[in-house]
């Protein structure tokens, strides 16, 4: 009971302190709280019936958690990345208190992707501010009880009616109630909780029965009607405890999920300390991986279309072998992953990672050179790090780079080369046991194949111009570059014609 009333006293206090270190502390420690417990979402029903706050009016207080509280779980839906899902929920936070961008910017605010969300929309506006927004009339509607088409039908039919849509399909699951809302039966007086909602299904259960919880389809929940009456101490006491309960019981997301049972079984077998077995099982488990295995094997040439489908799982891996299918696997892995718009910048480093594996494929093709992993595997390796990176987790817009220091991923966003900046790339190859030669050309210290690590270089190089063609080389990098156009017996011109051909098949968006 401590943990509600402890919460609501912060947010109350917040709300009058205009702190943003504050503010973003206190996202952080309810973020921490949703990992592991469901009571924060019951937060804004406590503060609407019980906090008291010797105030009046208690709907800012309750605007102000509701929007906290939605924030969370649509950046969790959107598997958005932790620093990401929490600069939202303070941006909305923020945007409760006063929606000015200047007001913030005298309260020392530098965020930039924080002052992103709270700018009007537009149509240049970043993917942060409609998510504000959207996370705003998610908590009106909350708050107001009104049905959602009333307050979403003007949005989704507006000019954003492009950004809003998505959103309304992803956010398929929202409830237009607080959890924890107490709903009275029309005919027989009967009090009920409401405990949680999936899929058009309201989970109630009465006050002295919560183990017990039933469902209710929204044609049913008419005969229900949400009542004002403030729950009682225990029953909430209860309730708490109880959420805690049902969030332990539920398994984990998987998509974000780095494989390891898989990775193990795999890497036993390679040493010979595992069965076979095992790698199937674990690829059975997760079906964009099976289906990928399978997918592999009919598309292939060299076999009977016919005789391909039939295969299952472990006939397919056989027929692959166990390194092909590894490469198979990381590359199913590694596009469902990023995928996921989990950063801010992710389009736009979505479509320099395509670019980057049409740069590869046909300077491989055009050199003769064969690469040790497909080109869309070894551009998601080379990219992988800049997922994370810390110039695009914080930014709202591409870094300017202004000069080129070295070709690698980093380069892109105008870092120096750094070693530790590619540890995720060189895990990845040695989880799913690929080349060493790949290993090598990931991995700035090893340079041992020449050519190959001239076409890796001058690919990295002629993504980063499409994108940033005023910057300019040091000297050093100048001289390196020299030497891999030499390697390759290429020249400027014949550079440039294979980035134009490269950046029309690849479709990456630019500013030429």
């Amino acid at each position: 009971m401590n943990k509600l009333a402890n919460c609501c006293a912060k947010a109350y206090g917040l709300m009058n302190k205009h702190d943003i270190r504050q503010l973003y502390q206190f996202v952080k420690s309810l973020d921490e709280e949703c990992q592991e417990y469901r009571w924060p979402e019951l937060l804004p029903c406590y503060a609407e019936s019980r906090f008291n706050t010797n105030a009046v009016d208690n709907r800012p207080l309750v605007e102000f958690l509701s929007n906290a509280v939605n924030a969370l779980k649509l950046g969790k839906t959107l598997a958005l990345h932790t620093h990401y899902r929490r600069v939202l929920a303070a941006a909305c936070l923020s945007g409760c208190i006063e929606e000015s961008v200047d007001y913030w910017r005298e309260k020392q605010l530098r965020q930039a992707l924080w002052l992103e969300a709270l700018k009007p929309l537009h149509f240049n506006s970043h993917d942060i501010a409609f998510y504000r927004h959207w996370v705003g009339l998610m908590s009106a509607v909350q708050q107001q009880r009104s049905k959602p088409e009333v307050k979403f039908a003007p949005h989704l039919n507006s000019v954003f009616r492009y950004k809003l849509w998505p959103l309304m399909k992803q956010s398929s699951d929202f409830c237009r109630y607080f959890i924890g809302q107490r709903f009275k039966h029309i005919e027989k007086s009967r009090s009920a909780i409401l405990m949680d909602y999936q899929k058009g299904q309201f989970l109630l259960a009465f006050p002295h029965k919560l183990h017990t919880p039933f469902y209710v389809g929204v044609e049913e929940l008419a005969h229900w009607q949400p009542s004002a009456e403030a729950i009682d101490s225990e029953v909430l006491e209860s309730l708490v405890k109880h959420r805690d309960f049902l969030l332990t019981a539920k398994a984990p997301a998987p998509s974000l999920q780095t494989p390891k049972p898989l990775l193990k079984a795999i890497n036993q077998y390679a040493n010979a300390s595992g069965s076979l077995n095992a790698v199937i099982q674990q690829i059975r488990k997760i079906p964009y991986l099976s289906q990928s295995v399978h997918q592999s094997v009919i598309e292939n040439e060299r076999i009977n279309n016919d005789e391909a489908v039939k295969m299952d799982v472990k006939q397919a891996y056989l027929w692959l072998g166990a390194k092909r299918a590894s490469v198979i696997l990381a590359t199913a892995f590694l596009q469902h992953q990023f995928a996921q718009n989990s950063i801010p910048l992710h389009k736009a480093l979505m479509q320099r990672t395509n670019l980057l594996c049409s740069l590869l494929e046909t300077l491989s093709q055009s050199s003769g050179i064969k690469l040790p992993t497909p080109a869309p595997l070894l551009a998601l390796l080379s990219a992988s790090d800049l997922f994370r990176h810390p110039e695009l987790l914080k930014s709202s817009k591409w870094p300017k780079v202004s000069v080129i220091e070295h070709f690698y991923s980093t380069s892109w966003v105008g870092s120096a080369l750094d070693p530790a900046d590619f540890r995720r790339s060189r895990q990845l190859t040695a989880r799913w046991q690929l080349s060493s030669k790949t290993q090598a050309l990931l991995d700035p210290e090893q340079t041992t194949d020449k050519k190959l690590t001239a076409l890796y270089y001058v690919a990295h190089f002629l993504t980063l111009k499409v994108y940033h063609p005023q910057a300019t080389l040091s000297e050093p990098a100048q001289k390196l570059l020299d030497s891999c156009y030499e390697a390759l017996t290429a020249t400027t011109s014949d550079a440039q014609k294979f980035q134009k051909i490269a950046a029309f098949e690849s479709h990456c968006h630019s500013p030429l």
